[in-house]
């Protein structure tokens, strides 16, 4: 998958695409993020080097609602 594709798919389903290094190792990574009820929401997809191996299924799975969310 491509960060075009990428980024496609979580403004589809109402997410922001965001890049940003963690922990100063200078390696990206790709997180999803949102506003709802005035709370920024964000979910760690992968580093942007892994971006390539990750199926649009997958990248789908980790933006569905989990069960202790509200909605």
């Amino acid at each position: 998958m491509t960060e075009a594709e990428a980024r496609a798919i979580i403004k589809a389903h109402g997410w922001n695409y965001r890049e940003r290094p963690r922990n100063r190792l200078g390696t990206k990574y790709l997180y999803a993020e949102r506003m709802q009820m005035y709370k920024r929401q964000e979910r760690y997809i992968c580093p942007l080097s892994r971006l390539g191996t990750l199926t649009e299924q997958e990248l789908i799975a980790k933006l569905a609602p989990r069960s202790t969310e509200k909605l």
